[in-house]
């Protein structure tokens, strides 16, 4: 560990600095355009530094993973250091892998965690389920003989990152990139801290920077040059920012520093930063202040190339007309943003990032006309690239692969709405806004902010319905029925307020009110409500001169209810006209299909079929994987479970065991929010270890003990937990789920 202490003097020395930019820039034969990333090398020979001491520090590091917390305030180089040095040990071949994580939010986590795991083309591995996606690069970290690296960039807290940091091995290292240094004692083994240059490394980047358009007189540019960097206290955003706009001026650094430095500012060190990002953003041209106030609302570390070169098709506000004319007027707002170092371009992906420090700044810097311009445009292009729901289709489930991809930019646009509104910069929301929200269940709490300002009356009744359809529905899954039929009794509230009356959206609120009935045991209740639902269903479209077949969506659900009933007749009759008709779609639904199948198996487990009913529930599981769905996820820990306990029935119990712990390493994920469906697999394993022989008496026990406890996290009045109902009729602890 005394490796360690020799890190800050090295940091802060200006001789180790001063060296190793010499030799970089002797070194070096890169152009103009690409010398930028150059000037962090000074920075990354100390990262080596670390690097070599992990070897050292590390030999016995069976109980740790090597791992360093580059921290520091914004906008020093951090995320450049890291990207530099995991190039140049890429290149070096010191890792195999190296995988660049975004780690600001959990969304942003678990895409990166998908987007590795469909890089590395890991087996099972699918663009649309995060989750499992999640277990499989964590198995492959483990089990892999590649030497791998992750950078996890820009994290803000231990909570966030917990899930997604590995575990402990030989063959991988990790960095993060904060500005929290606590995160240099947990999770990460050791800290280094990213300080700004001191003035005279500053004005050397600056000079190295500007090689080829300083002036003639080097004595008075280098005298300028430390005066720049003093003022801007190193900060390396800062003095990058400062070449681009020298750069373009065609200044030298004498002219621009007297010209800067004659701007009244504070003596503050933060104040001069935002006197240099007021006067670059003062020089923008109408159509790249447009393009920027657009980047400011969106996801800093990958704004796709659709965002600013929409369709010729769409229909954009004048001001925004650029963007679809010749490539030419997009290239020049792109260039000028780029050459001034306030966003940078793919080239090859032509995607585009920007430093959160410029985001803010830019969103500050707007007067509330031009903030609010900004976000509507902002909103016009996104919505522009979102399909368009269907009111009578009732789910978004054939859309969904489309609105996965834009996911990060929605959640960014929506805290960007947050965040403004909180800190006084109140944004109005706009139709088109509310919508996008509205088709993201995750949006739920900022929309209803958002909604709220809203001028129409209708508009935000018609909202606040929607809103709370979300919140039931997401309170059913999570099993606080109360408060699901709240929500939706509310919802239905809201809608037959409304004039007119949307009386197919009627038939889905109150379809999803006889679920959460149904959730609750409430049978006889949910029966009444399916009833109704009909009634709505059919005035929607006799009014329209319709004979439309009901919704499968609701169909299916209302089978189940009517298998609770004892009705399996007319239940094996919508089974048989649900799937019938799903079958007939040109656009298979596969989640509805695999769960009329999955039905199926529940009739037939009721009829005491145990046999039939585990062919039906692995039919419903080829299903559900055919349509790419996750195997991760509690619909198909319920099919594993229900195949697990069809095995016991028919004393297979080496096959229910493994099925039912197939099922528990999928309730496992989701045990905090879904505490009842990983105890039932507790107690059906624990009965099945008890049929397997008297030695695995003392496991049995203690998971049915486990068992009993997960049940009362989410309900500790509950006193019948030693039973699970194996005919299908019983009403217990664990009746309530699939």
């Amino acid at each position: 560990m005394n490796a360690l202490d020799d890190v800050p003097p090295m940091i802060k020395s200006l001789t180790l600095k001063a060296e190793a930019f010499n030799q970089c820039r002797t070194g070096s034969h890169l152009d103009s355009n690409t010398i930028k990333e150059v000037c962090f090398d000074i920075q990354i020979q100390l990262l080596d530094f670390i690097s070599n001491s992990f070897k050292d520090i590390r030999h016995a590091a069976d109980l740790s993973l090597q791992s360093v917390a580059l921290h520091g305030v914004g906008g020093v180089g951090k995320t450049s250091i890291a990207s530099s040095y995991a190039e140049k040990k890429y290149y070096e071949e010191v890792y195999d892998v190296v995988a660049w994580i975004h780690g600001e939010k959990d969304s942003s986590l678990r895409q990166s965690f998908t987007n590795i795991a469909m890089r590395l083309k890991l087996p099972g591995a699918q663009s649309q389920a995060d989750e499992e996606n999640q277990i499989l690069v964590h198995h492959w970290l483990q089990s892999t003989d590649c030497k791998w690296l992750l950078v996890y960039d820009n994290v803000e807290s231990v909570e966030t990152l917990r899930p997604y940091w590995p575990r402990p091995t030989k063959q991988g290292r990790a960095i993060i990139t904060t500005r929290n240094h606590a995160l240099g004692l947990d999770p990460a083994e050791s800290s280094l801290e990213v300080p700004s240059w001191d003035p005279e490394t500053g004005a050397d980047c600056l000079i190295f920077l500007l090689k080829k358009r300083i002036g003639q007189d080097l004595e008075s540019e280098n005298i300028s040059a430390r005066d720049l960097s003093k003022r801007l206290s190193g900060h390396a955003l800062a003095i990058s920012q400062m070449a681009g706009l020298i750069y373009e001026g065609e200044y030298s650094i004498k002219e621009f520093t007297s010209m800067y430095l004659q701007s009244p500012h504070s003596v503050h060190a933060m104040d001069a930063l935002a006197d240099l990002w007021k006067y670059a953003f003062e020089s923008l041209d109408k159509n790249s202040f447009s393009l920027l106030g657009i980047i400011s609302f969106l996801q800093p570390d990958g704004i796709p190339p659709e965002i600013y070169k929409p369709s010729h098709k769409v229909d954009l506000p004048q001001h925004l007309g650029f963007l679809k004319q010749h490539i030419s007027l997009v290239t020049g707002p792109l260039r000028q943003l780029a050459t001034r170092a306030l966003i940078k371009r793919d080239k090859d992906s032509r995607v585009l990032t920007i430093h959160r420090l410029i985001q803010t700044q830019f969103r500050y810097f707007m007067d509330h006309e031009q903030h609010q311009q900004a976000f509507d445009n902002a909103v016009t292009l996104l919505d522009s690239l979102l399909p368009q729901s269907d009111e009578e289709q009732g789910q978004l489930y054939d859309l969904w692969e489309k609105y996965n991809f834009y996911l990060q930019t929605v959640i960014s646009l929506r805290d960007s709405f947050d965040e403004d509104t909180k800190e006084g910069r109140v944004l109005k929301a706009s139709e088109k806004f509310c919508r996008i929200l509205n088709d993201y269940q995750r949006t739920c709490e900022v929309n209803r902010a958002a909604a709220s300002t809203c001028s129409s009356k209708e508009l935000r009744v018609d909202l606040e319905a929607t809103i709370l359809s979300h919140l039931s529905q997401v309170a059913e899954q999570r099993g606080e029925f109360s408060k699901s039929i709240k929500a939706c009794e509310d919802q239905i509230r809201c809608r037959k307020g409304e004039s007119p009356q949307k009386k197919v959206l009627l038939a889905y609120s109150v379809s999803n009110l006889a679920i959460s009935h149904s959730s609750a045991n409430e049978f006889s209740k949910a029966f009444e409500y399916y009833q109704e639902a009909r009634m709505w269903w059919k005035l929607h479209f006799d009014e329209k001169c319709e004979n439309r077949q009901y919704a499968a969506s609701i169909l299916v659900h209302e089978a189940r209810c009517m298998i609770e009933l004892g009705k399996f007749a007319e239940a094996e009759e919508m089974l048989d006209t649900t799937i019938a008709q799903v079958k007939a779609d040109i656009s298979l639904n596969f989640g509805t299909l695999s769960y009329a199948q999955f039905c199926r198996g529940t009739l037939a487990r009721c009829r005491g079929q145990p046999e039939h009913a585990e062919a039906h529930y692995l039919e419903a599981q080829n299903t559900w994987i055919m349509g790419d769905q996750s195997r991760v996820h509690p619909f198909n820990a319920s099919i594993m479970y229900n195949i697990g306990a069809c095995c016991l029935l028919q004393g297979k119990v080496e096959a229910a065991i493994k099925h039912i712990r197939d099922s528990m390493e999928v309730t496992r994920v989701f045990e905090r929010i879904l505490p009842v469906h990983h105890g039932r697999n507790l107690f059906k394993l624990s009965e099945a270890l008890t049929q397997d022989g008297d030695e695995m008496a003392t496991e049995a026990e203690t998971l049915r003990d486990m068992a009993e406890s997960y049940l009362k996290k989410q309900n500790p009045d509950a006193t019948e937990t030693g039973t699970e109902r194996d005919d299908g009729t019983g009403k217990n602890a664990f009746a309530t789920i699939p």
